[in-house]
């Protein structure tokens, strides 16, 4: 996702593959608006991505593949320790994909024809071979549903510092009269503007970003209570509470489904 990938592309193969790791930073590493002429595939490994294309936002989670058609426009930041798998799709290829931004959870097979694809230098491969395996993967892709997770963000850009703190520092205790000081405005006017933003409260939105966060944890391998402290929350039974509440199931049961 970062703009100088688009250098390394090959526009030879089918498929080029790039790899990104980066250490964490405060509010997230940030990429800024640009697109390319290929598209992208990304594998996300650790690390919470939050994608913004156009009026549309959404998270690609640790464990999820994240597509970018050719001549989107596009920005991302990524929280938590970065670590993705990229491939770069050749322009006449991308047909075979959304013509629209998608992310789907990933399964073992796709993670392993990603690590074959990038397991070596570009043009190791055969593009006969490379097709193959490109041919599994759409296969595979097409099994899976698409798994947006939305995460509204607010335009103002007081507003976009707020929310990426929170999302940065998930554990943070500050309430709403704390944030609006910060901010030099009234609690009423920031309660006001975030959801005229968003379109929901700026509890809704920060209980979201913690659960988001959570899940980013126990996808790396975290237990529930470690999840649970981490983003705030006083008990594990009020965190298991409130993921049940947003997704349905409790958090074990959620990332089991996503093996």
């Amino acid at each position: 996702m970062y703009r100088e990938e688009s250098a390394l592309f090959s526009g030879n193969l089918l498929l080029t593959p790039h790899s990104v790791r980066g250490r964490r930073e405060t509010k997230g590493i940030y990429v800024p608006q640009h697109r390319h002429d290929e598209g992208m595939l990304a594998l996300v490994h650790e690390g919470l991505v939050l994608v913004q294309a156009g009026n549309e936002v959404w998270t690609v989670m640790p464990g999820s593949l994240g597509w970018i058609p050719p001549g989107v426009m596009h920005g991302a930041r990524w929280f938590g320790d970065a670590h993705g798998s990229f491939l770069f799709v050749r322009p006449d290829a991308c047909a075979q994909l959304p013509s629209v931004c998608r992310s789907w959870p990933s399964s073992r097979l796709i993670e392993a024809v990603v690590e074959r694809i990038a397991s070596g230098p570009p043009g190791m491969l055969s593009e006969a071979y490379l097709a193959q395996l490109f041919e599994v993967l759409l296969e595979e892709v097409r099994l899976r549903e698409h798994d947006p997770m939305p995460l509204p963000m607010p335009e103002d850009p007081r507003l976009q510092d707020l929310a990426n703190s929170l999302l940065s520092t998930p554990d943070d205790p500050s309430g709403i009269d704390d944030w609006a000081q910060r901010l030099n405005m009234s609690s009423r006017t920031l309660m006001r503007r975030f959801r005229q933003e968003t379109g929901v409260t700026l509890g809704q939105w920060r209980q979201r970003a913690r659960l988001l966060r959570a899940l980013e944890m126990l996808g790396r391998g975290g237990s529930v209570t470690e999840a649970a402290l981490a983003v705030g929350y006083e008990s594990t039974s009020a965190f298991i509470g409130s993921f049940r509440a947003a997704f349905g199931v409790t958090p074990s049961r959620y990332v089991a489904g996503r093996d």
